[in-house]
């Protein structure tokens, strides 16, 4: 009993170093546990991956190869460093030559995709939404025969469509190796599916320039405007996303309306009118061992839109609008499984300013919510003609997949399963 009162005197004494030694501690048994969690995991993904790479090929068959192509500036630089620890290994091991392609503009992944003489047999991104746009966009302004499958690594800070095939919440660093982990494994499993894009047309110049794809969404307004600005205030450290808010909430140079005139036509499941030019791309042998195994039954290459006829399909609707915030999204960032393809046309409040906005918008950053939207419109294509468009004197930006774009009248419409993206395997309950 005296050694328990002597003990509890000590710490009284010297609470400070007390306090020190216990949050030392604290930090180090939690690092200890991290550090030991991931190890084991790391170990079962390994092992699984060399079970693929120690099966031998054929001599004339030639070793499968991924282009990686790398932000080095991702996840405050720390990308490569990631993408090496937790991701190159289990490619390796499961039996893939490796390039790896790090980006070094605006522009470099879209160029490089685009300008390949041969595609290699996957391209893995590893970046944010921004990388992964351009990727995207090099690879469907081939041709359509000129397709390989894409995966994503969630590298960057804003992986949107990432988390959601790799079902990542609330991330600690143990669940984000296991989602960098669960995007290599699947390229080694060569599990992929089909996804949607989105096409971006500028329209009414004289000059077309190339259409921009995109996996997940367009966004205009109040809210991405101020997103936008957060990294100003990077001395708030944590609070940086509060701060932008709280100085930016009663400024003049940002979208409180978006006023546009929208053009917009309903889903189709598919018909002569959008989809009699469209080709998926083809899907991948599961392993080269299939190549010898017959077919029991032949392939179905799908319907013949040419012969499907809806009338509905051209019939176009107008709408005009000014909301706080608009959004444009594709079915890889719904939650449910919707079957006819469609974009999700979501308008926020009206007249939504200053202590009202600025409060909510830090309730959406705390709680990591997407826009709670006051209409929600599915569509297939939609035109948008905004009232006030961005000049030289006033920029004004749409983000596309995280990456700014004047606001212009432009034409989004959805390429239904236009790619093959790398997913999560769905284990059978």
């Amino acid at each position: 009993m005296a050694f328990v009162v002597r003990w509890a005197k000590t710490i009284r004494n010297n609470w400070k170093k007390s306090t020190f030694a216990a949050c030392a501690l604290a930090y180090g048994v939690s690092y200890a546990k991290d550090k030991y969690e991931i190890n084991n995991l790391m170990r079962e993904y390994c092992e699984e991956a060399k079970i693929y790479g120690d099966q031998l090929l054929p001599i004339p068959h030639e070793p499968k190869r991924v282009i990686v192509i790398l932000n080095p500036a991702a996840n405050k630089k720390k990308a490569k460093e990631t993408f090496e620890s937790y991701a190159e290994p289990i490619l390796h091991l499961g039996g893939f030559l490796v390039e790896i392609v790090k980006t070094d503009s605006e522009g470099h992944a879209r160029r490089y995709v685009e300008d390949l003489p041969k595609l290699p047999s996957a391209i893995l991104v590893a970046g944010g939404e921004g990388t992964l746009s351009e990727a995207v966009t090099g690879l469907c302004r081939r041709a359509p025969h000129e397709r390989c499958p894409i995966g994503v690594l969630p590298v960057g800070r804003t992986n949107s469509v990432a988390k959601k095939i790799f079902n990542v919440v609330n991330p600690s660093k143990v669940q984000n190796v296991e989602a960098l982990a669960n995007a290599a494994i699947s390229v080694v499993r060569e599990q992929v599916e089909p996804r949607d894009t989105m096409k971006i047309e500028i329209i009414d110049q004289e000059t077309q320039p190339k259409p921009v794809y995109a996996v997940g969404s367009l966004k205009w307004g109040a809210f991405r405007d101020i997103m936008s600005k957060r990294d100003k205030y990077w001395y708030f450290g944590g609070l940086r996303d509060y701060s932008a808010f709280l100085f930016n909430a009663f400024s003049d140079d940002i979208t409180w309306q978006c006023k546009a005139s929208l053009e917009f036509t309903d889903p189709c499941s598919g018909c002569r009118n959008c989809r009699v030019n469209f080709q998926p791309p083809k899907p991948q042998n599961k392993r080269w061992w299939s190549i010898f195994v017959p077919r029991s039954k032949p392939v179905i290459v799908g319907p013949d839109f040419s012969k499907i006829e809806n009338p509905n399909c051209s019939v176009t609707h107008q709408l005009e609008v000014a909301p706080t915030e608009f959004e444009v999204i594709t079915r890889n960032l719904e939650d449910d499984d919707a079957k006819l393809p469609h974009l999700k046309i979501q308008l926020g409040k009206e007249g939504e300013e200053g202590f009202t906005f600025m409060t909510n918008s830090w309730s959406r950053v705390w709680n990591r919510l997407p826009l709670t939207p006051e209409k929600t419109i599915d569509a297939r294509s939609v035109v948008i003609r905004p009232a006030v468009e961005s000049t030289e004197d006033k920029e004004l930006y749409y983000s596309i997949d995280n990456e700014n774009y004047e606001v212009k009248p432009i034409r989004v419409s959805v390429e239904p399963d236009a790619i093959n993206m790398y997913v999560m395997k769905k284990t059978s309950s």
